[in-house]
């Protein structure tokens, strides 16, 4: 297992509009690294069928020099946490529109057995109101102590703190007990983000009854919320939230 590069971009040629529209879709998923492949591009192309999706937030994604068109047509900023023979392995965030800004943070500390860090990613996009829309997707620290959680998520949380526009945290958070619950509420709120009441909770990822998906949002209003059951694909099923722009 090797250090992972930097991050990896796709960005293509396009006519479409340069801001978000004034409502628009988001899918957060773990894609269990089963994005490679036929069964994987045919039910990805059935969700963009079903849903209207302008942005992508997706951890646990696995690359090699083959696969970078899979997530077309959007444009993808892809920050690895793991590189292992020809493929690596991280979170993505894609979008219809170009990003102003991306940029990804690795954890610090490394999981306790297998020794690889953890990712966030955080983009920035413009809004057709002037406004700037922050999206963090990060895949938290599952393997160590809650004194360790605690830490590499207020690390994540410190780098958008001065961010004054709309924002969405989303990820898997990897919040399997009380004591990362409640972290999360604690920094979700000290920056008033609102936890999405998500339609079909019975089919988020959960360990114990804690759910380990979350979406975080301010300055967007939610106008629908759910989980998608995709567990043909992978061990988490898929959350998508519309928002529409104040």
């Amino acid at each position: 297992m090797l250090k992972p590069q930097g991050m990896i971009r796709n960005i293509f040629e396009s006519q479409q509009e340069q801001t978000l529209p004034p409502e628009f879709g988001l899918l957060c998923w773990n894609v269990h690294k089963r994005n490679i492949g036929y069964k994987f591009d045919l039910y990805f192309n059935e969700l963009l069928e079903h849903y209207s999706i302008d942005l992508l937030a997706l951890q646990e994604v696995k690359m090699n020099q083959n696969s970078v068109s899979i997530f077309e047509p959007f444009h993808y900023s892809f920050a690895p946490n793991i590189k292992f023979f020809n493929h690596s392995y991280g979170v993505l965030n894609g979008s219809r529109i170009l990003d102003k800004e991306t940029f990804s943070l690795l954890s610090s500390h490394r999981e306790s057995m297998i020794r690889t860090h953890k990712c966030a990613i955080f983009s920035t996009y413009p809004l057709h109101n002037g406004e700037v829309l922050l999206l963090v997707n990060l895949h938290a620290i599952n393997f160590r102590a809650n004194k360790v959680y605690n830490k590499e998520i207020e690390a994540i949380f410190e780098k958008i703190v001065h961010h004054q526009g709309p924002m969405i945290v989303t990820g898997d958070f990897n919040s399997w007990n009380r004591q990362r619950i409640h972290l999360l509420m604690k920094v979700a709120g000290s920056l008033h983000l609102k936890n999405s009441e998500i339609g079909q909770g019975h089919l988020i990822k959960s360990f114990m009854n804690y759910r380990l998906d979350h979406i975080f949002y301010r300055g967007v209003q939610l106008t629908e919320s759910c989980a998608v059951d995709v567990q043909r694909i992978s061990d988490h099923n898929a959350l998508y939230a519309r928002f529409r722009v104040v």
